[in-house]
Formats: structure tokens, C-alpha cells, sequence
């Protein structure tokens, strides 16, 4: 199972470079970056962690194709892979909160605009692409430069998605860490062939403490929106969780009381979806989740500046690196 790690960009680009660099000589197998309009540039930030780097991979967890067109997107990918040398994943979502809420950018049919935007992508780096969708269209779109081939990651949860990821991406990437879970994701794409099977990536936090109460808390306000977000309710009962803490969660984020909200994050909405402890139970954890059939982990820790961010990678690498 690859490890993997996440860098923020909310910080200075060029130590976010730094960051990728440090990872590299740690260990970790590759980064990922998220594509958020108020932070640092995704694209820009990759680049310069690109010429930072010589082994690790590096992606997207997740880019929208609402901000950037895919055709675009197309682009972007394959000029990171060239500076990568080929070392770049493109990994796509339909969007997050903040696209209704903050940039009035509604997402109807989530998985039909994904579909075409993969369509798009792939159509590109074929060298053209012939689609008209209903969000999204290219008539003859095509680069002018020699694509190199790059992997395509669906960000997914619900089964419809995941089966779409299925069908059309090299890897999913997802949240929820019991093995029951991991099941239904590999069950939902709907690949009976093992080695067609898309790469199951799961994201997940991480707070490495010998108090795990401690730990646990301190994960809370970061598991929030994904214990109490919209999703398929028959994921409840496949993470684990009680339908009747998961209304009170969801009740309590739509109302917009964040601090209530954190108060009804239970031990079990954590643990469905970080790992909080030692490091010893860590490694347990990452190891179950690999015998589970989980073929990558992108694991997030605490920010903070520059030596506090590296101090928080080192210890994670003691953990989880073999």
C-alpha cells in the first residue's frame, strides 16, 4: 500500500516546494495538493513541487471541473506530467462547499458533469475531443503539443460515482476506514477483474498521540463535514455510525453553529474516518486498511509554519513509513 501525504498550500507557495521536497527524502511515496480558490495556486504550487522532487508522485485531491474546463484541466495535466516526468495524477471531484455558498456556482447532475468531464480529459490526451454535454462541450479540442499519459482519480463516495470511477478513472479516492466500507467501494465500481480494478485511495487525518481522547478531540472539528455532509444514507450503516447522531450532525452544520456542530462529532464519527492515537496504533491501523484491499492512504496532519509543518511530516514518517 502506497503512503502518501497531504501539503497544504496555505501557506507560502515555494515552502509548499520545500515540503514536497522533505516528504520525498522521508520517504513517503507521493503528495497531494487540493485546488481551493482561496488558497495558494494548485498548478503553480505542483509545478515548483515537481522541480523540487525527482521520485514521488504528485496529484490533485481533488480539481473541479467547474473552476477549470476540462479541456483545460487536459492541459494542465499534461504539462505538470511533462514537468514531472510523468509523475503527476489528476485527480477530479465535482466540487466542494464552498462552490454553492461562496461563488453562487450550483452543481446539478454531479455525475454526468463528471463524466463528461473525464470524457473531455481523455478525449484530449488521445489527441482530440468530439463531445457535447450538457454541462460541458469541446468540438475539436486539441493540444498542440504531444500529451504525456496521465492517470485520472475520481473523487467518490455514493454509489453511482463510484461505479462511474469504475468505469471511466485509474483510481477513486475516498473517505471511510472500516473494512466493511472498503468492500462496498471495490463492490460498487463493479470490476470483477482484479488487475482492471481502479486504485482504491483512501484520504483520511491523522493525530498521532499516546492520549487518544486527546487526539480525538483534536480531530473533531476536521471530520465534521465529512461524517455530517450529504451523502447516500445507506453509508451510515457502511461507516458504522448511528442514523440519529448523523441527522443531529447534519442539523446542526445546516444551521450554521459550527461549535454545536463540533459537540456532536462522536468517537465514532472520528474514528470512521481518522486515525487518532500512537504511533504504534497507526501502523496497526494502516496495515488493516492494506489487508482490507486499500492499494494507497493520503494522510493529512496539522499544519502550521514551516517548522511546525515539517515537525508534524517527520513524526508521521516515523509512523508510517516502512
Amino acid at each position: 500500500m502506497r503512503r502518501t501525504a497531504t501539503v497544504r498550500l496555505d501557506r507560502p507557495i515555494t515552502e509548499a516546494a520545500e515540503l514536497a521536497h522533505r516528504a520525498e527524502d522521508l520517504g513517503f511515496d507521493g503528495v497531494w495538493v487540493a485546488d481551493h480558490y482561496f488558497h495558494r495556486d494548485a498548478t503553480g504550487a505542483l509545478a515548483l513541487m515537481a522541480t523540487a522532487t525527482s521520485r514521488i508522485t504528485m496529484g490533485t485531491a481533488v480539481v473541479s471541473p467547474l473552476l477549470r474546463h476540462p479541456a483545460l484541466l487536459a492541459s494542465s495535466a499534461a504539462s505538470l506530467a511533462e514537468i514531472s516526468d510523468g509523475r503527476f495524477i489528476l485527480g477530479l471531484g465535482a466540487g466542494g462547499y464552498e462552490f454553492a455558498s461562496e461563488l453562487g456556482i450550483r452543481s446539478r447532475r454531479p455525475l454526468g458533469l463528471t463524466a463528461e468531464a473525464v470524457e473531455i480529459v481523455r478525449g484530449v490526451f488521445a489527441g482530440r475531443a468530439d463531445v457535447e454535454g450538457e454541462t460541458f462541450s469541446a468540438h475539436g479540442a486539441a493540444l498542440r503539443f504531444e500529451p504525456r499519459a496521465t492517470p485520472v482519480y475520481l473523487a467518490a463516495r455514493g454509489p453511482k460515482m463510484l461505479g462511474l470511477a469504475g468505469r471511466v478513472a485509474d483510481g477513486v479516492i475516498t473517505h471511510g476506514l472500516s473494512s466493511r466500507h472498503v468492500s462496498y467501494v471495490i463492490d460498487r465500481m463493479g470490476v470483477a477483474e482484479a488487475d482492471r480494478r481502479p486504485a482504491v485511495v483512501l484520504m483520511l487525518d491523522v493525530q498521532i498521540d499516546e492520549d487518544q481522547a486527546r487526539a480525538r478531540d483534536a480531530l473533531r472539528p476536521r471530520c465534521m463535514t465529512m461524517a455530517g455532509g450529504s451523502y447516500a444514507d445507506e453509508l451510515i450503516d457502511v461507516y458504522g455510525l448511528d442514523a440519529g447522531a448523523v441527522a443531529r450532525l447534519r442539523a446542526a452544520l445546516r444551521s450554521g453553529d459550527r461549535a454545536a456542530a463540533q459537540g456532536l462529532v462522536t468517537d465514532e464519527m472520528v474514528d470512521a474516518f481518522c486515525i487518532a492515537g500512537s504511533s504504534g496504533h497507526l501502523g496497526d491501523r494502516l496495515e488493516e486498511l492494506a489487508a482490507s484491499g486499500v492499494d494507497e492512504v493520503i494522510l493529512s496532519v496539522d499544519g502550521g509554519d514551516l517548522p511546525t509543518a515539517t515537525r508534524h511530516l517527520t513524526d508521521l514518517a516515523k509512523a508510517v513509513v516502512r
